[in-house]
This record gives structure tokens, C-alpha cells and sequence, in this order.
């Protein structure tokens, strides 16, 4: 009887010593004394190897140090002594994805989600691992589960909206999401910019100047936000607004390439041709590589007089698209047009035929036909453009081939059609009679 006590004796003792233990552990891990921590913790296993607690606390210690390995190899004794541990789980499958064991993680919190569907911890964590993983898809099942069961939960709704931008499907549900969110937290400032750029991104230009507006209310001045409703402003040709708010931001002092770049483009769209190459030359000063800019520098140019540069800037241009795209089309035919403004009508026609390689569409030979009408004394090459111009222009007259052109460029305007059938006829008519008196 006396050994029996002295047994229980000494269990109740080594129970309390090893309580005693791992509270002096746990104190050390919130005082961030981790080395010391990780010394008391092997200690303790190797008199008490079957408690959970003392591996758990051993993992968060060399998981601080950043030791994950040594980290998930007690977490994993942990938690084969106290399988379905919550806790020890989740700082285990933690671990495991920042060393980059996705999968490993998965299927822990995979495997809490299976034991209660309802619990809302775990399939939070698999929406956040999948977005990480950038498996939108997975993210999207997961956060709307997690929308219905709190729908109340801001944060939810705006990383559902943010996975679901990121997919290639209809732009509503996310958009629905966003204003979701915003309703539930007006305050988070990352929501209102998403936002008014998915509407941007989807050519809802007033929802994005409205949601800019909402979200300036409690940001007073933020620069991002001013950026997305100028230049929503811009593209919905509401220039004078958007002219207001660049203006703003440049005297916030916002130099950036964007705002000059824009700013840039608004002056032109306004015909304020020198604003547009004052601002456009300080945004190429910052990224001399955007074709872009210099196609609206060397466009700007020769709206204003100065076509040496602003043939210069065209090349310039040309030389920055490669391999060479649609655009060279827009560039040589502003490049004709400078050229036919300075009278130069042999490079005009020059440019626009390097525009006809590069889209064949039945305007340009209209515009060769005139230049070799009015210009270059030639009727015989005005008569066959004139006639290409109506030959290329009736190609949709037949049913089956007009489902196939979706380009309007590629249709009659019916007075150029009248224009070039008139052109025609004077045109033979003259070469008729200068051969009656040639003869």
C-alpha cells in the first residue's frame, strides 16, 4: 500500500513539475526568449516525451527563429500525439506553406473542413492559400462559402471580388462584390481603387468617377484615387474634367509618368497641341521607350507646324514597335497627312501606301486616288485607286461575306462612293480627249 501511494506520489509530482514546466515555457515564448525556449523544451521531452504541448511549444520556437524544418518536425510530433488538434494544425500547416508545401497545408485545413463543414476557420484558410497559390477557381468556392456563412464579414466579400477580377468570366459578380464589401467597411481605401478599376477596365467610366468620389470622401486627396478619375474622366472624352484633376496632382507635386503621360494626351485631345508636347516630353523623359507617347509627340508636332520633328518622332516610333503591329497603320497615315499639309505629296503617298501594307482597308486607296488626281497630275493611277476604293468597299455586298467583316472601315461611305464614280468618269473623259488630240 505504501509503494502504491509512493507511486501515485510521484506521478501527481512529476504532473505538477511538468505543469510548472510548460508555463515557465510558454512565458519564455511571450517574452520572445526563443533560444531558451527551445533549450527548456528538449529538456522537458526527454523526461515527458508523450506530451503534446511540449513539441507544440518547441515548433513555435524554432518556427520564430525562422528554423521551419526543425519547426514542422516537432509540430508533426505534436500532433501525432493529440491528432485533430486545431491549434497545432494550423500553426503546422502555417509552417508548411511558408517553406512552399502548398499542397501539405491543403489538405490539413482540407481535412478540418471535412470533419465540420460549417466551422468557418478552414475554409478561410483554403480560400487564402489558394489565392496565394493564385488558383482563383479554388479561392472563389471557398470565399463564397464563406460569404454565406458570415455574410456580414467585409473581408470575404473583397477577397472574393478581387479572385473573381482576376478570372476570365463576367466582371458583375466581382463588381457586386466590391460594393458589397464597401457597404460593409466604407473605411478600406485598397477596396474604392479595385473598384474604380475594374469599372475603368469595363468602360463604366461614370461608376468609376462615382466610386472615386466616395472613396475621396473619407481620403481626402488621395493621390491613386485622383489618378483613376482623371483618367476615367479621359476616357469617357470628359476632357476639361479630367484636365482639372491632372492638374491637381501636379500641384501635389505628382511628376509621375502616368500623370504627365495623360495629362499629355488630354492637351491633345483639346487641340492644345504645345501643352500636349510639353507634358508628353517630360513623361518620355522618364520612359523614352513608350512608343505611345511618341507617336502623340510626333502626331502633336505636325498638327503644330513642326513636321521635321514630327516625322521624326513617327520613326522614332516605328523603330519602338517590334516586331511591327496594327499601329504602324495609325502612324503612316498620320505621317501622309503631315506630308500632304506640307505639300510633300510623293512622301505622302509614299507613307500611305506603308500604310496600306500594313491594313489594306479602302479608305487608303481613296486617298491615293486623290492624290494622284489632285496632286501628282497622274490619271491613270487615280483612276485605278478610285476603282480599287470601289472594288474593295463592295466587297460586303454579299451576305455571306459581310458576317465576316466586323471593321466598318472595310464598308462604302456612299458619298465617297458617288465622289469616286464622278472622279471616274471627268477623269476618262479627259484622258479621251487628250488622246483625240494627240491624234
Amino acid at each position: 500500500m505504501k509503494n502504491f501511494i509512493a507511486i501515485i506520489g510521484i506521478i501527481i509530482s512529476t504532473y505538477a513539475y511538468s505543469q510548472r514546466s510548460i508555463q515557465d515555457l510558454e512565458l519564455l515564448i511571450i517574452n520572445s526568449q526563443y533560444d531558451s525556449a527551445i533549450i527548456v523544451a528538449n529538456q522537458i521531452s526527454e523526461r515527458d516525451s508523450v506530451n503534446w504541448q511540449v513539441y507544440y511549444y518547441l515548433g513555435k520556437s524554432y518556427q520564430a527563429k525562422y528554423k521551419y524544418f526543425d519547426a514542422i518536425k516537432a509540430l508533426e510530433k505534436a500532433n501525432s500525439l493529440d491528432s485533430a488538434n486545431v491549434v497545432i494544425e494550423n500553426v503546422l500547416a502555417g509552417t508548411l506553406d511558408a517553406i512552399g508545401k502548398d499542397e501539405d497545408a491543403i489538405n490539413i485545413y482540407y481535412d478540418q473542413y471535412l470533419r465540420d463543414t460549417t466551422i468557418i476557420d478552414p475554409i478561410v484558410n483554403l480560400a487564402n492559400i489558394f489565392r496565394k497559390m493564385r488558383e482563383y477557381g479554388s479561392a472563389v468556392h471557398y470565399y463564397r462559402k464563406a460569404c454565406i456563412i458570415e455574410p456580414g464579414n467585409f473581408y470575404y466579400h473583397k477577397q472574393l471580388a478581387y479572385c473573381i477580377s482576376k478570372m476570365n468570366m463576367p466582371a458583375t459578380p466581382a463588381i457586386y462584390a466590391y460594393e458589397t464589401a464597401i457597404r460593409l467597411n466604407p473605411y478600406d481605401l485598397n477596396m474604392y481603387q479595385q473598384l474604380a478599376n475594374l469599372y475603368n477596365s469595363e468602360s463604366y467610366f461614370m461608376d468609376a468617377i462615382n466610386t472615386c468620389n466616395k472613396g475621396l470622401k473619407n481620403y481626402t486627396n488621395d493621390n491613386q484615387l485622383l489618378k483613376i478619375k482623371a483618367y476615367a474622366y479621359y476616357l469617357n472624352k470628359e476632357f476639361d474634367s479630367s484636365l482639372v484633376v491632372f492638374n491637381k496632382l501636379l500641384e501635389f507635386g505628382d511628376t509621375s509618368f502616368f500623370n504627365l503621360k495623360y495629362r499629355g494626351l488630354v492637351h491633345f485631345e483639346k487641340k492644345q497641341f504645345v501643352n500636349a508636347i510639353n507634358s508628353l516630353e517630360m513623361a518620355l523623359d522618364f520612359d523614352k521607350n513608350d512608343a505611345e507617347v511618341c507617336f502623340y509627340l510626333g502626331s502633336a508636332f505636325g498638327r503644330s507646324g513642326n513636321s521635321e520633328e514630327g516625322i521624326n518622332y513617327f520613326n522614332r516610333t516605328i523603330k519602338l514597335l517590334s516586331p511591327l503591329p496594327k499601329e504602324l497603320y495609325d502612324i503612316y497615315t498620320e505621317m501622309a497627312n503631315i506630308c500632304r499639309q506640307e505639300g510633300e505629296y510623293e512622301l505622302s503617298l509614299k507613307y500611305l501606301k506603308l500604310a496600306y501594307k500594313n491594313k489594306a482597308i479602302p479608305i487608303l486607296s481613296f486617298k491615293m486616288a486623290q492624290l494622284y488626281d489632285y496632286y501628282l497630275n497622274n490619271k491613270k493611277m487615280a483612276i485605278d485607286c478610285y476603282e480599287g476604293y470601289i472594288t474593295l468597299a463592295n466587297v460586303p455586298d454579299s451576305a455571306e461575306l459581310a458576317e465576316g467583316v466586323s471593321d466598318k472601315s472595310f464598308f462604302a461611305d456612299p458619298e465617297l462612293l458617288k465622289n469616286s464614280n464622278d472622279r471616274i468618269r471627268m477623269l476618262k473623259e479627259e484622258q479621251f480627249f487628250e488622246s483625240a488630240k494627240k491624234e
